[in-house]
């Protein structure tokens, strides 16, 4: 074993520039919380469990040292473009707190997020932590890990020809949307509701003139938002998990109808 390791060093080099670039972008495991040392040594062991399996499916390691740069820079860009993908629907959890941000009057209200490392609105930053603490929840650290161990078996190369172009865009396509389709459903009641508050605020301004609405909004709305927020804490919930399933089939779909080689 140890000496198949050594002779397919530059074989085992490709498994482990995949693995960075996925940890390079991947949620959680991309978060500045784990240090830059720790994921290179996550990495190097997730190579090694990896490598017996997947090392028959490899490109064969070209004689020149330049073929073979060019090979590990497109292991490393498979890595990430698997690691985007995934990172996409955290973008629709930060779309949602946006949106709750601005209707409850939380949109001045930054903290720093731990996964993006950006100062975000503290609603956007609540939903991230939600969809971190459901992503280790329901496994899907371990279906990431499982999709990378995958791609070995479908990506061989990252050649940009033009099905494999045109596939990359469909998956983005479907990825981007899939965010803003996440980002409603999440903030659809608390938005409805809040629509409704709003509505009836404009009435009892116009009911009762000498009343400061503007004054009373503030308070009313953030109450509300927050009432309402809590109640569909389960129903956020189930979206969240539902997203992250539908992301994986995506990414699962894309890998298996990729050209071969």
């Amino acid at each position: 074993m140890i000496e198949s390791f050594v002779y397919n060093f530059q074989s085992f080099m490709m498994i482990f520039a995949r693995i960075m670039g996925l940890f390079s972008l991947a949620p959680v495991y991309s978060s500045e919380a784990i240090s830059f040392q720790i994921r290179v040594m996550l990495a190097f062991l997730l190579s090694l469990i990896l490598f017996p399996v997947t090392a028959n499916y490899l490109h064969a390691v070209p004689p020149g040292m330049g073929e073979y740069a060019l090979i590990i820079l497109s292991e490393a860009l498979i890595g990430v473009l698997i690691g985007f993908m995934v990172s996409i629907i955290f973008a629709g959890f930060q779309m949602a707190g946006e949106f709750f941000s601005v209707q409850m009057g939380f949109g001045y209200t930054e903290v720093l997020d731990p996964v993006s490392q950006s100062s975000l609105p503290v609603i956007s930053t609540l939903k991230n932590l939600m969809g971190i603490l459901i992503f280790l929840t329901v496994g899907a650290h371990r279906t990431l890990l499982e999709s990378i161990a995958f791609s070995f078996q479908k990506i061989q190369l990252l050649t940009f020809t033009k099905e494999v172009n045109i596939g990359v865009l469909k998956s983005f396509e479907y990825a981007v949307g899939a965010m803003f389709i996440v980002a409603f459903k999440i903030s659809l009641p608390v938005l409805g509701i809040l629509i409704l508050v709003t509505i009836a605020e404009a009435i009892m301004g116009k009911a009762a003139p000498q009343m400061n609405i503007m004054q009373l909004s503030f308070p009313a709305k953030i109450f509300v938002g927050l009432i309402v927020l809590i109640i569909t804490i389960p129903f956020i919930d189930k979206q969240m998990e539902a997203s992250f399933t539908l992301t994986f089939d995506r990414l699962n779909t894309l890998m298996s109808e990729w050209p071969k080689r």
